[in-house]
């Protein structure tokens, strides 16, 4: 009888524990609402891999890439409760599927008018097909180019035409926003060859960075010491999905960030991360 009693308080405490982190996730921040005078960088919760949006005080909105094919109903149940109707431009970094392969279900959903990518339109398979077929405007991107939307701009840093990338993820495309004197770099799966490509070809000013999308979803094999001195992010952010297969992000890439002094925040611990520009200061939305 002891016995039976020892057991059913421990598994009473063991509910209640559960229950406990339930309500404790429950309880994650989750974006919104918008800031309609400001730059607002959304990060969604995807799953293992990457989605950003990007609102801006003149009213138009992007995406870098799209998460993947298995986060589509969790990708625009997030859109519609941020209020979001419609995207202007969708900016695909590079073509596997945890970055890209939402853009048929976006193209659907969100009347987009132009889409930006790095590789060929074939690498994108059936949602490049849809895209064009619902008129948007699609072509490859290069470093060196620019878009501005009103006051910000947004620079393309990589893939460089005259660099030679082994892989695929080396060859990513870099993004850098600039907002009065906000700025942000989002690595997309860049890694220490993407890095050392940047360092090599930028000045210090055009890498520096308050906010840094981690590249690789903080794998070992991205985001150095070297790369983290230049940028010198006061938040880093990790799009990366809970208890994924690659044990992202690892501790290595881990260690790098606390060392460098920036706030780290990741999608697998919040549902999702919202940073607004002001013009001046990144701040982190509680």
């Amino acid at each position: 009888m002891k016995r039976r009693l020892m057991a059913l308080a421990a598994a009473l405490l063991a509910l209640l524990v559960l229950l406990s982190c339930r309500q404790k996730a429950a309880a994650a921040p989750s974006p919104g609402p918008l800031e309609a005078d400001k730059v607002n960088l959304v990060f969604l919760d995807v799953g293992q891999g990457d989605s950003t949006l990007i609102t801006f005080p003149n009213g138009e909105r992007l995406i870098i890439d799209t998460g993947p094919e298995s986060s589509r109903r969790q990708v625009v149940q997030q859109l519609k409760a941020l209020g979001i109707d419609r995207v202007d431009y969708l900016f695909l970094t590079h073509p596997h599927e945890d970055h890209c392969g939402n853009l048929g279900t976006l193209v659907r959903k969100f009347h987009i008018k132009g889409v930006y990518f790095e590789g060929l339109p074939a690498d994108y398979g059936s949602g490049m097909v849809i895209a064009r077929r619902r008129g948007a405007y699609c072509r490859q991107v290069w470093g060196g180019e620019a878009f501005t939307f009103g006051e910000a701009t947004l620079r393309v840093l990589s893939p460089l035409p005259d660099v030679y990338y082994p892989e695929v993820n080396d060859g990513s495309m870099v993004l850098s926003l600039s907002y009065g004197e906000n700025q942000a770099l989002f690595m997309a799966d860049g890694t220490f060859e993407t890095e050392e490509s940047l360092l090599f070809t930028y000045p210090r000013e055009l890498l520096q960075a308050q906010v840094l999308k981690v590249g690789h979803h903080g794998s070992a094999s991205s985001t150095s010491e070297v790369f983290l001195k230049v940028v010198e992010p006061e938040v880093a952010v990790i799009s990366v999905g809970r208890d994924n297969e690659y044990k992202h992000p690892t501790q290595e890439a881990l260690d790098r960030l606390e060392a460098a002094g920036c706030r780290i925040l990741r999608t697998d611990l919040l549902s999702g991360v919202q940073i607004v520009l002001d013009g001046k200061q990144a701040r982190v939305v509680e």
